[in-house]
């Protein structure tokens, strides 16, 4: 007798899976229009909202062409070789998969954070709702996970490992204890199939045995992920304000994007170090570097910028005593955030004889902050509570790490090509320090700024409609 309600079932439960994905795809498709279409316009273009919407499109469609083309297609084992990289095709297949499957994890922390009001709805439903939300990322998970299985080789089987727990994660409505078992097993799985690439690369060495070389550096970059992943949620505790936010979630992207943004870096250093273009090394890490900052920065604008304190921002304007306390309040915090990335980095680039380079690193980072602070205080998205999750969208955070990242690949042309190798450090030196006066300069100018930008606040983005 229960057979054809069996029977009626199953369907319903599809269709409601389906209408999840669907609404959930449309409104992320949504979503990212028009943050593109506000970054932008805050750049100086106007583009029409149709051109947006049907460049991300073209994306799309070219996404599905290469995952459609990776599922079918065998690549050559030599992979990056002929070009001078030292990666061979399960090499590059199973990095890229290792960073997929962390870029999975913090996929479930966006629709916890965005969706919240629908969790235990329907477990249809929000199946459906989880998955439209990365229905491409799941669509390249499971590319790799063909092209992982091509190759048989330690890091690959790891990679295999790390994709299939991140897109069981993402997707299913699973209790806390069983997300944090699963999160820390995909992680778990990303850095060992890491550090089996690095075990096996002899290209990370300066001569042709084990020696000291690939095991230093190898112990390095663990110790500078791990020191980056534990000192920076425990800095930002200590001196964040006492109504920041500091959840347990926060805590972990914080750690989490940290820890990629230094290995990444410091695995770019040592790649760029055997390739062709080794004077390009220090620069192209300095890009990577803040590359990652550009979405440290936008996805932690909450916490990196006087939009920490939004609802502050009216109390400010009836006691002017508080202004100069919250502005230096959002510089000790953007600073502390970037500390233990900075420090490890520069270590990094002084063992490896980069003096220069560790200088200048110091200096870009001292203007992506203050260059940062000006262009968030310049345009503040002021808004209410219930609308605070659109704060990523309306923020600027990020454009200092932008600039950052194109002056690095400037240097790296300019410096590794232009300049002789002998006035090469001179060069560095006079640019770290112009670039450290107009940081300061900049920063004078937030502090003298910050009266008139609050006086000059309007209420109308922050009404309720």
């Amino acid at each position: 007798m229960n057979s054809p309600n069996v029977t009626h079932r199953r369907p319903r439960v599809y269709a409601v899976v389906l209408s999840g994905c669907k609404a959930t795809f449309t409104n992320d498709f949504r979503r990212k229009s028009r943050r593109l279409h506000d970054l932008l316009t805050g750049l100086g273009f106007t583009p029409p909202a149709a051109a947006v919407s049907n460049a991300l499109i073209f994306g799309h469609l070219l996404t599905l062409l290469i995952i459609g083309a990776g599922t079918v297609w065998t690549p050559e084992v030599a992979g990056l070789t002929p070009v001078g990289i030292p990666f061979s095709t399960p090499d590059v297949v199973s990095i890229v998969s290792a960073l997929l499957a962390i870029a999975l994890l913090q996929s479930r922390r966006r629709y916890t954070k965005a969706h919240r009001s629908w969790k235990t709805v329907s477990a249809p439903l929000e199946v459906g709702m989880r998955s439209g939300l990365v229905l491409m990322d799941l669509a390249l998970a499971g590319m790799f996970i063909l092209q992982n299985l091509r190759w048989h080789e330690g890091s690959n089987l790891l990679a295999i490992g790390a994709l299939v727990l991140s897109t069981f994660l993402v997707i299913a409505p699973l209790k806390r204890i069983a997300v944090r078992v699963f999160a820390v097993l995909t992680i778990v799985l990303s850095t060992s199939s890491l550090i089996a690439l690095l075990g096996d690369a002899s290209w990370l060495e300066g001569d042709d045995t084990l020696g000291s070389g690939l095991t230093h550096k190898v112990l390095l970059i663990l110790a500078g992920t791990v020191f980056a992943a534990v000192s920076t949620p425990l800095l930002y505790r200590v001196t964040a304000h006492p109504r920041a936010l500091r959840g347990r979630g926060v805590l972990t992207d914080l750690s989490i994007k940290a820890a990629c943004i230094f290995l990444l870096s410091s695995l770019v250093l040592s790649v760029m170090e055997r390739t062709p273009w080794p004077w390009t090394a220090p620069f192209i890490a300095l890009a990577v570097f803040f590359s990652g900052l550009v979405l440290y920065r936008s996805s932690f604008a909450r916490l990196f910028s006087p939009e920490t304190l939004g609802f502050a921002l009216f109390l400010v304007r009836l006691r002017p005593s508080w202004v100069k306390p919250l502005i230096i309040r959002s510089l000790l915090t953007a600073i502390v955030v970037v500390t233990p990335l900075t420090i490890m980095l520069c270590v990094f680039f002084l063992l490896g004889n980069y003096d220069q380079a560790a200088v200048l690193l110091v200096a870009l980072v001292a203007l992506e902050i203050s260059v940062d602070a000006l262009a968030v205080q310049r345009r503040t998205a002021v808004m209410p509570a219930s609308h605070i999750s659109k704060l990523a969208q309306k923020s600027k955070a990020g454009l200092g790490a932008a600039l950052c990242a194109g002056l690095a690949v400037v240097f790296s042309g300019v410096l590794g090509t232009a300049a002789p190798q002998a006035t090469q450090g001179l060069w560095l030196t006079i640019a770290s320090g112009a670039l450290s006066l107009v940081a300061a300069l900049l920063t004078a100018l937030v502090f003298i700024d910050a009266p008139a930008w609050l006086r000059e606040l309007s209420a109308t983005e922050t009404e309720d409609t």
